[in-house]
């Protein structure tokens, strides 16, 4: 019998992905260029014409961490594979370390850290609060010769920004290495990884970079890689381990894995399109959308989850109002407005809804869209409504953001 003529399955029709506006927690919408350049002819990861590329997206990716660390490349994962190579880079079994958790991430990178079998302290911080540098410098005054401390810049799960400058000098009074998660705040706020001192940082290309997901951008400073180049044990993952890496991206271009070389490209035209828009104005912009959400947030009476005076532009936290369905609103706005938020996570699953302004989604209109279908939702939940009000106080958070 010829099999050909019996196959009914789905995987038999050509995929045609229906079109959403991506407003969670990632991955944000990409532009058609950088899905363009996705499109372009493959070429082998070793060909000269890709060094090209390389070099292009190391470049820029100096640009975008604002320093001059050698050591800036693009890892062949998602962010939580940056999370893990930070770790298992840095720490050896045995060596002391002090994560601080705000939320989710925090508590991820807590374990990669306790994997690689460090002793890890643990500082914890109320979910929608900021990391303190006081608390943090009390903390460590407790634990003398900390190899390393890690941090959340942007904490996902909360929407809460902490503020790294001051943290990491703290971190440095005690000797220790700063790692500094940015996933969520690369490319959507200021990072100056120099100048505020930061040994490893690392993010994801999904969220304010604008490309899909697939590639995590790290950097180290010379004093982060003098520590991974004189540590007395193997890093505890081949695939991850920098030693190597740094020799495929910066040095003799020796094998290490077949890269993706098609997100490369992706990656590339996605850090072009920033330096086209520039990096203080696409900052600028995330703030711009994030504080018309807001306005438009608290005009339809609903609370933000974040401490003020630290909230993510590119993330917003909302509290649930009593009475309304999480996953039903998620639900509605999914398949009949087509528009994509998140829930919550850890103490916030079930109470928050997380909406992401990231990259291209940082648009004006998406936060309308979404303010309309929330006051349309709410009202038929039985949820009083005022309608056009949290649109009117967006459009004037918006019209006057260069007047604050």
């Amino acid at each position: 019998m010829d099999r050909r003529l019996t196959l009914t399955s789905s995987y038999m029709e050509e995929f045609q992905p229906p079109q959403k506006v991506l407003l969670g927690p990632g991955p944000s919408t990409v532009h058609p260029r950088v899905l363009q350049a996705m499109a372009r002819p493959v070429i082998g990861h070793l060909d000269p014409a890709f060094f090209q590329v390389m070099d292009d997206v190391c470049e820029m990716l100096r640009e975008v961490f604002q320093t001059k660390n050698t050591m800036t490349v693009p890892i062949s994962s998602t962010g939580t594979g940056a999370m893990e190579t930070a770790c298992v880079n840095i720490i050896e079994p045995g060596d002391s370390v002090l994560i601080c958790r705000n939320g989710y991430f925090g508590i991820r990178l807590g374990d990669i850290a306790e994997r690689c079998g460090a002793t890890v302290h643990l500082m914890d911080t109320a979910w929608g609060q900021a990391v303190d540098p006081q608390m943090l410098r009390e903390e460590l005054n407790k634990h003398p010769g900390l190899k390393a401390v890690g941090l959340v810049h942007a904490e996902t799960s909360t929407g809460v920004l902490s503020s790294v400058k001051e943290l990491v000098d703290v971190i440095h009074e005690h000797g220790a290495l700063a790692i500094v998660d940015a996933v969520t705040s690369l490319g959507g706020h200021e990072m100056r990884m120099d100048d505020w001192g930061i040994d490893v940082c690392y993010s994801a290309t999904q969220k304010c970079l604008g490309a899909p997901p697939g590639l995590a951008p790290i950097s180290l400073s010379a004093a982060a890689m003098e520590v991974v180049s004189k540590r007395p044990t193997k890093v505890q993952s081949f695939y991850f381990n920098l030693k190597d890496l740094e020799a495929y991206w910066n040095q003799t271009r020796a094998y290490h894995h077949t890269s993706p070389i098609n997100m490369t490209y992706a990656l590339r035209e996605s850090l072009r399109m920033m330096m086209e828009e520039g990096i203080d104005q696409r900052i600028q912009r995330h703030a711009r959308v994030a504080g018309g959400l807001r306005a438009g947030v608290e005009a339809l009476g609903l609370n933000l989850l974040a401490e003020e005076g630290h909230r993510l532009n590119p993330l917003t936290t909302v509290a649930i109002p009593e009475g309304i369905e999480d996953a039903k609103v998620r639900r509605t706005l999914l398949n009949e407005h087509d528009i994509e938020i998140g829930g919550g996570l850890g103490e916030f699953a079930g109470k928050a809804w997380r909406i992401g302004l990231m990259g291209e989604s940082a648009r004006e209109r998406n936060v309308f869209a979404l303010l309309s279908a929330l006051e349309t939702i709410l009202s038929k939940e039985g949820y009083e409504v005022a309608f056009g009000a949290s649109l009117s106080a967006a459009q004037r958070a918006i019209a006057t953001f260069d007047e604050g």
